[in-house]
């Protein structure tokens, strides 16, 4: 990616704004969408992929791209744009010997994330903070490989006891893990300004926080990959740097939702459940609309698995008590449930249209992180520190005082 990124954020914002009605359309929650009228040759096609190919579409975005692309004007050069971003080294050194036992308490995966994350961004100062820590896996890393002093900032208390039980027994207290929300004001008294701030996969607000108080403080650098952007508190997005003010793109929580809708990879008998858990929720939005009298989408909890012990009529009544809703005696609940299989089969083919812009979106929102902290008086590079297998996630900003 060029290291224009002011211009690269609002050509990309210009693009996302022109195909806001492909993004902003949710198949799952509106049986007819708002582009299928003046895109007839799209739906029409979506709706009669067959299984297999619907997913491979799924599965590939570089086959989703090419399909849609004859049909959304742009598509093409938004998607170049946003893969556009450098890709670190896939190539780990070697382990010293004595550090070999040091993945014993971490995931497989998780261990992989955090020596991607530790290459992509060398340390900057004398002091290390590791940011939403957790059990402080990637805190112990890195005092370890850059042999330095890490503060650990966690909030809930039983992560932190079983952290520090873990940096006590393997490095002699190089790492210190502090009980801590970092979304409140007395968390800036514990960073200094001369720390290095690393945060990996902090969510939502959280990562947000870091990012205004890098702002506000003379920290010396910031690593941040960004992950979970809908956990946030506000039903729209606000962007935090100057250079958005000047362009028309707005998102919605639901918007941020989108970035992160990835194809779950899950044992088979799992993923029947999530598939008949979706087909009923979305036989009970067709009852509800009905019920209402509005065809309008009802927000409704999440249910387990479990609850699919209950049967469909079971189903559909649990969730009509939490949202209050009288149901009448006379339901046809076989119709109803039909509906719901026939609107998943529909609504997986429509909703690629909108699935296609994930990345884009997710690009959108990190660039204006990017150019906040480089408004903010820091030097910053993007870069995507791990594969996307291992974490669809791997987009890592990097920000440092000159």
């Amino acid at each position: 990616m060029s290291h224009d990124y002011q211009l690269y954020f609002s050509r990309l914002c210009q693009g996302l704004y022109e195909q806001r009605e492909f993004w902003q359309a949710n198949a799952f929650r509106e049986p007819s969408l708002s582009w299928q009228a003046e895109n007839d040759d799209l739906s029409r096609a979506l709706l009669s992929l067959e299984e297999c190919d619907l997913l491979q579409l799924e599965n590939d975005v570089s086959s989703l791209l090419k399909y849609l692309s004859p049909y959304i004007s742009g598509l093409d050069e938004l998607s170049s744009m946003a893969s556009d971003v450098e890709i670190c080294s896939e190539q780990l050194p070697e382990l010293a010997q004595d550090m070999r036992f040091f993945p014993s308490h971490i995931p497989g995966r998780k261990w992989q994330q955090i020596r991607h994350f530790q290459q992509a961004a060398p340390a900057k100062a004398e002091r290390l903070v590791d940011w939403c820590c957790g059990k402080g896996h990637l805190g112990r890393f890195l005092a370890l490989s850059e042999s330095c002093q890490v503060l650990g900032l966690e909030w809930q208390q039983s992560l932190v006891d079983a952290g520090n039980e873990l940096a006590n027994s393997l490095l002699e207290g190089a790492l210190s893990i502090v009980p801590c929300d970092v979304l409140e004001e007395a968390t800036a008294g514990l960073i200094g300004d001369g720390d290095h701030v690393f945060a990996l996969h902090a969510c939502g607000d959280l990562h947000r926080r870091l990012l205004q108080l890098a702002a506000q403080r003379q920290l010396e650098a910031v690593s941040l990959a960004p992950c979970c952007y809908q956990k946030i508190s506000a039903e729209q997005h606000s962007f935090l740097s100057a250079a958005a003010e000047t362009e028309d793109l707005t998102l919605r929580r639901q918007d941020l939702h989108t970035i992160v809708q990835e194809t779950v990879t899950a044992p088979r008998a799992v993923q029947n459940k999530r598939i008949l858990l979706q087909q009923w929720r979305l036989g009970f939005d067709a009852l509800q609309r009905d019920v209402r009298a509005v065809d309008d989408y009802l927000s409704t909890p999440s249910l387990p698995q479990s609850s699919l012990q209950l049967g469909f009529e079971g189903f559909c009544r649990l969730l009509a008590d939490k949202r209050q809703l009288q149901l009448p005696v006379d339901v046809d609940w076989q119709h109803y449930q039909a509906l719901g299989l026939k609107r998943f089969s529909d609504a997986r083919r429509l909703d690629l249209a909108r699935l296609v812009f994930r990345r884009p979106l997710e690009l959108a929102v990190v660039l204006d992180q990017l150019l906040y902290l480089q408004e903010s008086g820091f030097a910053v590079e993007l870069r995507q520190f791990c594969p996307k297998p291992l974490s669809p996630r791997n987009l890592l900003i990097n920000a440092w005082r000159d």
